[in-house]
């Protein structure tokens, strides 16, 4: 399977953060995902319960695992970009301690294409989407056919017995 690196046409980078999250347990994308379910991300929550879920906020953050889901060295799987662009909308990320690691990682133009989409598509977290915009330094906007699109980020409810309702973006609850 090719990774996500392979599948943007860059170069695989090796990285510390996901040899943080092996040594801690985490070995897969299935396990990130699970443990981003278990933080709220219900949208991708799985039958298959990991050990991973057990994982405590100190000892991997919500940024941290934000840029594991997007890092060049896994696998190509959208589910997991998708799951990315919903819990870097959680409470507890860090701007930029998320930047340095986007940048430390080389997933900045995955996260910028998030970010564009959110600027875009989430009026309630403009604000949010503006502030790590600029603190990313993201590459010029260009057309990414492997990447989610924006609708894949969001829930659109469509029609309800009061009219259209307005599509919004995926955000963790507890």
């Amino acid at each position: 399977m090719p990774t996500l690196a392979q599948t943007l046409g860059t170069t695989t980078p090796v990285s510390p953060l996901l040899r943080k999250a092996r040594r801690l347990g985490i070995g897969n994308v299935p396990e990130m995902i699970a443990l981003a379910a278990s933080r709220g991300c219900h949208h991708y929550a799985c039958q298959n319960s990991t050990t991973a879920t057990r994982i405590q906020p100190t000892a991997l953050g919500n940024d941290e695992l934000t840029i594991l889901l997007l890092i060049g060295e896994n696998p190509y799987e959208p589910s997991a970009i998708r799951c990315a662009a919903q819990l870097v909308r959680s409470p507890d990320v860090d701007l930029k301690k998320l930047a340095k690691l986007a940048v430390m990682e080389k997933c900045e133009r995955v996260l910028a294409h998030i970010t564009r989409a959110g600027l875009q598509h989430d009026p309630e977290g403009r604000r949010f989407w503006q502030q790590l915009l600029s603190l990313i330094s993201p590459p010029p906007p260009r057309p990414e056919p492997h990447l989610p699109h924006w609708s894949r980020f969001v829930s659109m409810p469509g029609i309800q017995r009061s009219g259209p309702a307005p599509a919004r973006w995926l955000t963790p609850y507890p």
